[in-house]
């Protein structure tokens, strides 16, 4: 049975004040697919990504999410779908350090930060069982700034499971992280995507971010071109990665997971 699209993008250009930011790009998710997306800082991931909400549109192009082509559909119905972390969200960072744990988990409903709408009894008690599924239980009362970045970004990953996403948004949520505080975000978002079999796009520069449960790949190069999309073994190989680095490298898999060695 062919699995249905998630995500279709076709022949997606971005120009900005002149600049050629995204340049042909293509690129189709399908149901129970986890992607990560690779590419150099600078180089449209993000730009791209925000396509999905539409919070940028593309200056050429066209593309589908959930079956649905933008330009042709009401597309704050899309908006409630996703669920989006980033650790850009620090710029909210005046108004979450005031919200309480429980708040910003609940926040999430409408994708907001701060709650600025009805919260019901039945919102009440799913952020429960996200404080417990994610082992917040403990800080529920604690003010969003006493916490670590690694519990941050927790939350926030709690957060975005509020409005049961089919399609959850990571965008770059382990920068800033030390090894100890990435690995324990890695582990808990590895349990979720097993449990919620829910379609993701990881969006990362750094190979060794790519926990097992990740199946495919795709890289973005410093042109705004894809350079390749597919399965996770399949795409990331030496040659594709030099073409994305610019440095020679070897690939070590480890337990399912790539990590990279810099060739003299």
């Amino acid at each position: 049975m062919e699995r249905k699209e998630i995500l279709n993008f076709k022949d997606i250009t971005f120009v900005r004040e002149g600049r050629k930011i995204l340049s042909g790009v293509n690129w189709v998710i399908k149901e129970k697919e986890v992607w990560a997306l690779l590419g150099l800082n600078g180089t449209g991931k993000s730009t791209l990504l925000s396509m999905i909400p539409a919070y940028t549109f593309p200056t050429k192009g066209d593309y589908w999410v959930f079956g649905n082509k933008f330009g042709n559909y009401a597309w704050p119905k899309i908006r409630k779908k996703l669920g989006f972390v980033s650790s850009n969200l620090k710029i909210f960072s005046g108004t979450l350090n005031n919200q309480k744990v429980e708040k910003v988990i609940l926040s999430g409903k409408y994708n907001t930060i701060g709650i600025y709408d009805e919260i019901n009894q039945n919102d009440i008690e799913k952020g429960k069982e996200l404080l417990k599924d994610f082992n917040l239980e403990h800080l529920k009362d604690k003010k969003y700034e006493v916490l670590s970045q690694g519990e941050q970004r927790k939350v926030l990953l709690a957060r975005a499971f509020m409005t049961n996403p089919e399609l959850l948004i990571l965008d770059e949520p382990c920068s800033g992280l030390d090894l100890k505080s990435r690995e324990y975000y890695l582990k808990t978002l590895g349990e979720k995507i097993k449990e919620k079999e829910i379609p993701i796009i990881y969006v990362t520069h750094q190979l060794e971010e790519l926990i097992p449960e990740i199946t495919h790949v795709a890289i973005l190069g410093n042109d705004g071109k894809m350079l390749v999309t597919g399965k996770k073994e399949e795409v990331l190989t030496e040659e594709n990665l030099f073409k994305l680095y610019e440095v020679k490298v070897k690939v070590i898999w480890e337990e399912n997971r790539p990590w990279l060695i810099v060739k003299n």
